[in-house]
Order: structure tokens, then C-alpha cells, then sequence
């Protein structure tokens, strides 16, 4: 079983649609996968991912984001074989944080948009101060980011057919 941490800032909008994509897409996969999200700050700890978010999954791909955002802990760093993060702000905090408390971890630490097909920015941008479009720009990331992403999965986890 492959396990996939997502994380954001607040874990209420960024790191549960990426989550909430990612479970709908990887359905089709032939791997074993399962995923969460969390957040590298505590602001948010319990709420339900931003309205608008949840508004934006359910219109543009009948997403139900039902997660209750929580904050990464050290477990994670154990439990999961990759941390995703969406900006390198919380990146630089994750591997700082994975520094300091479990050194010895394993987990694989990357940039959501690593696996983007259209190349230039490498962060997700936040879209809690902003309007509709931009919960759909983040949206259509996410989308594009996760297909090649559960791609670059199957490509390292499945035996390859020669």
C-alpha cells in the first residue's frame, strides 16, 4: 500500500482538494493507495475544508470534501511514503520540521507541482483571500498535477512490462 500525505497551510482548502482529486483519480489505478491531509499550521484544526472549496469539488467534479483539517504530526513521517506539499513555504517547513523531530524518516518530500505539465511556478497559489477564479485555477491545478502524479506512482510502484 502506497500512502500519501497532502499538505497545506491551514489544511481548508489547498491539501484537501488535492486529497479529494487524488482519491476520485486514483480509483482508477491499479495500485493501492491511500491518502490524507494536513496542514503545517494550527489555525484551522477541526473545521471542515473552506466553503468555497467544498462548493468548487462538488460543481467541477462531484468531490465530497469531507475532511476535518488537522495539523501534520511526527507519526506522519512514519505512517506515509509521500508528503506532498503545496507551496515551498510549507515544504521548507515540512523538511524543518522532519529535521528536527524524525531524521531517520523515509518519507519522500516533494512539490505539488513537480508533476505540473505546464512548467514555471513551482507553488500551488492560496486562494482563501480571493474570488471564485481563483478556486478554479487552484482546482485545474490540482487536477493536472495529481493525473501525473498517480502516473509517476504507477511508473515506480508497478512492474514494468518489457
Amino acid at each position: 500500500m502506497i500512502k500519501v500525505l497532502f499538505v497545506c497551510l491551514g489544511n481548508i482548502c489547498r491539501s484537501p482538494m488535492a486529497e479529494g482529486i487524488f482519491d476520485k483519480l486514483s480509483k482508477e489505478s491499479p495500485l493501492e493507495i491511500s491518502h490524507d491531509s494536513a496542514g503545517t499550521s494550527a489555525y484551522h484544526i477541526g473545521e471542515l475544508p473552506d466553503e468555497r472549496m467544498r462548493e468548487m469539488a462538488s460543481n467541477k467534479g462531484n468531490i465530497a470534501l469531507t475532511h476535518r483539517a488537522r495539523q501534520i504530526v511526527r507519526e506522519d513521517f512514519d505512517k506515509f511514503d509521500y508528503i506532498i506539499a503545496m507551496d515551498k513555504s510549507n515544504y521548507e517547513n515540512i523538511l524543518h520540521y522532519k529535521n528536527r523531530i524524525n531524521k531517520a524518516s523515509e518519507t519522500t518530500i516533494m512539490l505539488m507541482r513537480s508533476f505540473d505539465s505546464e512548467k514555471g511556478n513551482l507553488e500551488v497559489p492560496d486562494p482563501y483571500y480571493g474570488g471564485e477564479s481563483d478556486f478554479e485555477k487552484v482546482y485545474d491545478i490540482l487536477w493536472r498535477c495529481n493525473q501525473n502524479f498517480i502516473q509517476f506512482l504507477e511508473e515506480e510502484h508497478l512492474p514494468s512490462s518489457q
